[in-house]
């Protein structure tokens, strides 16, 4: 045990408060337990209807594949930052749980960024595909099927499993007897692997490989915005040619908005998670056991909101923008709302016959 370090806690984390604890708490209840955890509730409900949707539509090509494969994913994240958000509520105390708090926080910490960072590459993904059906169509069209699409999408959550090696390889669990607490506690060791491993976790997990995955996703998108503006223009030329171009025209404007709309949020929502990222490598006050670490954390909760937001989001997108998607939604809503017209009737005739029975 001489080469490992136990966190059982968060005090570890914040030697030192700049920030009052009293409002500290409030902030991470009101940011990270109340409204994290609302708009979990919603990204996992979204994203289920957004399965369902797009399997629905069917899988004809890898338009609808890539975007069930970014709904898993998302799926994925908003359920681990679910519970990584309820155990950051301060008033939740340590001293009532047998796993410390500390591992329950890395377990589905790194859940959820492995799936966040899978759909952002996803969302890459889908913003070059679409790219590049806009600016070399027929050969795209017939290169990027439905099982290359499957094929790619499998390989994007696969090979981002190596996420996790540079995270887990520096740490153990296990459970050990705390004095302090009287009790055995499934707590968090780190090893002295760490000292190796985090500048690789730091320069390339958190600040190579979603830098990249950003300037896809805005040149993608900034290739996309020129050439539907280009198009656009050389349609209006040749307005004569008939109500057929007119509707091939509207159909790839309405797609390549999609997929800009989804890649800037995507930029929008998770670019200042990795700021923060940046601004720990570079600023040690503001590392885990730094003076600034209560405003690390702080800044922490409110990206873990706007991470949560961009898994969840994406639906309203589809609905504005996706005719088909919106068909499809509203045959849902229908189908519901005739499913609990139906047991309400049921309900009502079941208290009909009770209070007849009853007289």
């Amino acid at each position: 045990m001489s080469d490992t370090e136990i966190v059982a806690s968060d005090s570890v984390a914040s030697p030192a408060r700049l920030i009052d604890p009293l409002v500290f708490n409030i902030a991470i209840l009101v940011v990270s337990s109340i409204c994290t955890t609302l708009m979990c509730l919603f990204g996992t409900a979204t994203n289920i209807v957004n399965i369902l949707l797009f399997r629905k539509q069917g899988y004809r090509d890898g338009v609808n594949v890539t975007l069930t494969a970014l709904a898993v994913s998302d799926l994925g994240a908003v359920i681990f930052e679910l519970v990584y958000s309820t155990i950051w509520n301060p008033y939740i105390l340590e001293a009532d749980l047998e796993v410390s708090k500390m591992a329950i926080k890395y377990i589905t910490g790194y859940g959820h960024e492995y799936f966040t960072r899978v759909s952002s590459v996803i969302t890459a993904f889908a913003a070059l595909e679409r790219c590049l059906c806009v600016t070399r169509p027929l050969k795209v069209k017939a290169m990027i099927t439905t099982k290359v699409a499957i094929a790619v999408n499998s390989s994007i959550f696969i090979l981002y499993c190596g996420y996790f090696f540079p995270q887990f390889y520096t740490m153990d669990f296990a459970w050990t007897f705390l004095p302090e607490r009287n009790r055995t506690v499934y707590v968090v060791l780190f090893t002295s692997r760490n000292d190796s491993m985090f500048p690789i976790s730091l320069y390339f997990t958190d600040m190579l490989f979603p830098y990249c995955t950003f300037l896809m996703l805005i040149s993608c998108s900034a290739i996309l915005y020129v050439k539907l503006k280009s198009k656009a223009k050389w349609r209006r030329l040749v307005s004569g040619s008939g109500e057929r171009l007119s509707q091939v025209a509207t159909k790839e404007r309405k797609s390549g908005l999609l997929f800009m709309s989804v890649s800037l949020m995507c930029v929008v929502f998770l670019l200042p998670a990795y700021l923060l990222f940046t601004a720990i490598i570079f600023v040690k006050s503001m590392a885990l056991n730094g003076y600034l670490s209560d405003i690390s954390f702080l800044i922490s909760a409110f990206t873990g909101l706007l991470k949560t937001a961009n898994s969840s989001f994406t639906i309203l997108i589809y609905y504005n923008q996706s005719t088909k998607y919106r068909l499809e939604f509203q045959k849902l809503v229908e189908k519901l709302k005739s499913v609990v017209k139906m047991r309400q009737a049921e309900t009502s005739e079941t208290q009909n016959i009770s209070s007849r029975s009853l007289k």
